[in-house]
């Protein structure tokens, strides 16, 4: 009976060494990204910005005067936590915003730059650093 249970043991053993182990998927936001955001950043009146994500394109506008912030294409990386930004439209036509995000529930904290190639480390606002952080809810 041993001898039995120690083949057993070894052929579930070497079948479970055939089938590859997944690790747990990230979150894929690429999905949980989509729609339309409100927000603005701080030390700027609430719901001064609109964002509206598709799989696509984010657009945006002053929420608070209907003035359009531009159009873009966009790459997110859930993995990373990094979105980039890609102006199409005007006033950002062919600008480039590099950018690191947390999306917990209905609350996106996108932070890019505005002239620098370099990506923010962290999802703070620092002006000072060419660091810029919106906090948007997402509407219903």
């Amino acid at each position: 009976m041993r001898k039995c249970a120690g083949l057993i043991q070894l052929f579930v053993g070497g079948i479970l060494g055939v089938i590859p182990m997944r690790a747990a998927a990230p979150t894929d936001d690429r999905n949980a990204i989509l729609g339309v955001w409100s927000g603005g950043m701080p030390g700027e009146p609430p719901g001064s910005i609109e964002l509206t994500i598709t799989p696509t394109k984010v657009s945006g506008r002053n929420a608070r005067t209907g003035k359009s912030l531009g159009e873009g294409t966009y790459e997110i990386n859930p993995g990373a936590n990094t979105i980039d930004a890609h102006g199409i439209e005007a006033p950002v036509r062919g600008r480039a915003y590099f950018g690191v995000y947390s999306l917990e529930g209905d609350v996106l904290k996108w932070c890019a730059n505005s002239r620098s190639k370099n990506r923010p480390k962290d999802v703070v606002h620092r002006p000072d650093k060419d660091q810029w952080l919106m906090v948007l809810k997402r509407q219903k």
